[in-house]
């Protein structure tokens, strides 16, 4: 208690010092107005301290701290000028009834406010505008002239002047310190965020900005003589608008204010040094003008802070509310992937649990039963695992403790234990758990170990079993047994894989726009597994092979297949052939040093062959995509970049990178006609593509509008159903291509 209150002296003593020597700071100027001259401080700083500790603060100790050292100050001041004992007796009634006079002020703009609401609104800013540069300003110039006593009131000309410069002076400080000391005690502003919409804005600005200052070194030029460089700096007063707004949206709000404030005490400085003497009401009208200029600019920069607070605030709302169930308000997969990379040290392994026989509790007590079932069934392990709502009945779990394998039993036993009670009844629930082990936190990752969980799950309901069924990779023997899960996927395309039922498919790919009698000269290749008399497609097992790092069996698999057909056909007219390499074989020394070999053992010469590699492996593995790609380079096979696109993480990595050509994601492809957006992003990409010295291919042609505008583009190539559908490699060339 007794550090709290030293604490908070030293605080007041600090402020009240502050609001002293903001009390000596002065602009000087003279303003002659009918005949009578005043001189004195353009601003009065001390007066906008004095307002923002009473609208920041509950606590009047600061304020009233603040308020003692300007009346000490005050008095030294008079005192030093010999002024007469009546004003030294008159002068703490006046700063009583100023200090009452602040307060009131405050009040009647809402302030002060609860610490959790201490934010600036836009509301506020109209009756700050109103009041706390109006008002306020006016009520301390009366009392403030009426504390000097140097002028009769019988004088009214003599008064109005005194007071024309006091008002301005108090005005001049709310505006540079108030609302920008507000934002800096009470705000608490996010991280810096990129808008993609405030591109052109910025541009507008910055050009603008550009113009002003042009203009203003080509008017105060050599030939225009003698100036002082500070008094020209008003003539810069929009070039300076033009910067402040782009730091409000691009710079920490804590940067910005202290920068806005200090622009308008620079604009105040050059007021003054331009026109030291204001004449008559032309000076009067000056500083009317610069008054309402420096309120705009305050007001139109703080208001971008808060709409940009206010943007990223229902941003991180959106993203927050997306990771919970909209029903239970349960943390879903959404959050599950937000809070898996972010766990230290990261899961070993993930749990599904699949509570049975819901439809019954429905059936007897309502819908309303399963969503307070999901409730209180997360809460009940709260303390052991972090669960994640996947749907009515079924939850992820991770343990807590990453880093020792979870005692999933315990978890299962304590479910089976636990009783539900609702509407008067004891409910016992009928658990299933299943658990996978977790690779990695990366959303795809976490997905396929969820898949294998579920599997396993399902499994133990089938079974009847009442342990935690660990997900094992089994071989399955049929096509349906694809879709029981990931694991089987994986072992099912190994398993099919070694026992070489592969088939080659092939796709065109055609030069866009030249007559399609012409014979076929570069197609890709693609696999399917023959499961059972049916194909499986590679969307279904390539992932699942990816994730369990079996994918350099798969290519590997896929060009002994290709070669192998190769030379059986080594006297037809073939195309150049397109070969896919996933990630896993990029990263693979072995796989590399396999592939050579296999390379130099071709049938067909090495240009003929035209390896694709995605780009977000591309990126991902730099160094030993380069290597593979280089070595690649040098037996003459070409290079393509897959799914460009999709990554967009580094154009310079591209460009260091030996690409032929840039296949762009169909994703864009497809939407190229119907959305504006897509069609910048294919034309960017196929400037990007000839700025790497790369050639271009679209994927997912699938219509003649499509295709028209690729062209008009300067996409070369194209591939999709307009083209040619994948078949069968030995009936698709013998159709094209004659062999």
């Amino acid at each position: 208690m007794k550090a709290q209150i030293a604490g908070r002296a030293v605080t007041a003593l600090a402020v009240g010092a502050g609001a002293l020597l903001l009390q000596q700071w002065s602009i000087n100027y003279q303003i002659d107005l009918l005949g009578f001259h005043a001189s004195g401080s353009l601003v009065h700083l001390h007066t906008g301290l004095l307002l923002a500790l009473a609208m920041s603060f509950v606590d009047r100790i600061y304020l009233r701290t603040a308020f003692a050292f300007v009346l000490l100050g005050w008095l030294w001041h008079s005192w030093g000028q010999g002024s007469s004992a009546a004003i030294l007796v008159l002068t703490p009634v006046l700063y009583a009834m100023m200090y009452a006079w602040t307060v009131w002020s405050a009040r009647l703009m809402g302030w002060p406010r609860p610490a959790a609401e201490q934010q600036v609104r836009r509301s506020d800013l109209a009756r700050y505008a109103q009041l706390g540069l109006l008002l306020y300003p006016s009520g301390w110039a009366v009392l403030d002239y009426a504390m000097t006593l140097r002028i009769p009131v019988w004088e009214p000309v003599a008064a109005l002047s005194e007071g024309v410069q006091t008002l301005f002076a108090k005005h001049f400080g709310v505006s540079v310190v108030t609302l920008p000391l507000i934002l800096l005690l009470g705000e608490h502003f996010g991280k810096r965020r990129r808008f993609e919409s405030d591109g052109m804005v910025l541009l507008v600005l910055l050009l603008g900005a550009a113009a002003n200052l042009l203009a203003s070194f080509t008017l105060h030029g050599p030939g225009s003589g003698p100036h002082d460089p500070l008094a020209s700096i008003l003539s810069l007063r929009f070039a300076l608008i033009a910067i402040l707004a782009w730091c409000a949206l691009r710079l920490r709000p804590r940067i910005v204010v202290p920068i806005l404030m200090s622009v308008q005490l620079l604009l105040l400085f050059s007021l003054a040094e331009s026109a030291p003497r204001m004449d008559e009401w032309a000076g009067v009208l000056r500083l009317l003008k610069a008054a309402f200029e420096l309120s705009v600019l305050q007001l139109l920069i703080v208001l971008l802070l808060i709409m940009r607070r206010d943007g990223e605030r229902a941003l991180a709302n959106l993203r927050e509310e997306s990771q919970h169930e909209a029903i239970t308000g349960l943390r879903n997969l959404n959050g599950l992937f937000g809070d898996a990379p972010r766990m230290t040290p990261p899961p070993q392994e993930i749990a599904y649990l699949a509570l049975a026989n819901l439809d019954r509790l429905a059936g007897g007590f309502g819908l309303r039963v399963q969503e307070a079932l999901m409730q209180e069934t997360a809460k009940h392990l709260s303390d052991e695992v972090q669960t994640y709502y996947v749907g009515t009945g079924q939850f992820a779990l991770i343990s807590k403790d990453s880093a020792t394998p979870k005692a999933w039993d315990a978890v299962l036993h304590r479910l089976e234990e636990y009783s539900f009670h609702y509407a008067g009844e004891n409910l016992r629930l009928t658990p299933y758990l299943g658990v996978a082990a977790l690779e990695g936190t990366a959303q795809q990752q976490i997905e396929a170990a969820l898949d294998a969980a579920s599997t396993a799950a399902q499994d133990a309901a089938m079974h009847g079993d009442m342990h935690p069924v660990h997900a094992q990779p089994s071989l399955l023997g049929d096509a349906s047994s694809a879709n029981r899960g990931a694991s089987a996927i994986a072992s099912l395309a190994l398993a099919h894989l070694r026992a070489g039922e592969l088939e080659l498919f092939f796709q065109p790919i055609r030069r866009i726009g030249e007559p399609p009698d012409q014979p076929i000269r570069y197609g890709e290749v693609l696999c399917r597994l023959g499961v059972g008399g049916k194909l499986l497609m590679p969307g279904v097992f390539i992932r699942e092979l990816e994730v369990r790092g079996r994918s350099v069996e798969l290519d590997l698999a896929v060009i002994n297949c290709l070669f192998a057909w190769l030379r059986k056909h080594t006297g037809d007219n073939l195309p150049r052939l397109g070969i896919n390499l996933t990630g896993r074989s990029v990263t693979s020394d072995s796989f590399r040093q396999t592939l050579l070999k296999l390379i130099d053992q071709a049938p067909v010469p090495p240009a003929s062959l035209c390896f694709e590699i995605t780009e977000t492996e591309a990126i991902a593995r730099f160094s030993d995509a380069r290597r593979l790609l280089e070595d690649l380079r040098r037996r003459g096979c070409g290079i393509a970049l897959d799914d460009f696109g999709i990554g967009m993480q580094s154009f310079e990595r591209l460009r260091e990178l030996p690409f032929d050509i840039v296949k762009i994601d169909g994703s864009f492809v497809r939407g190229i006609t119907a959305r504006a957006r897509d069609y910048e992003l294919v034309r960017a990409s196929v400037a990007v593509a000839h700025a790497c010295g790369a050639d271009t291919t679209a994927e997912y042609v699938e219509n003649e509008e499509i295709a028209k505008c690729l062209q008009e583009l300067g996409v070369s190539w194209g591939q999709g159903d307009y083209f040619g559908v994948a078949a069968p490699i030995d009936s698709m060339l013998k159709a094209k291509t004659g062999a």
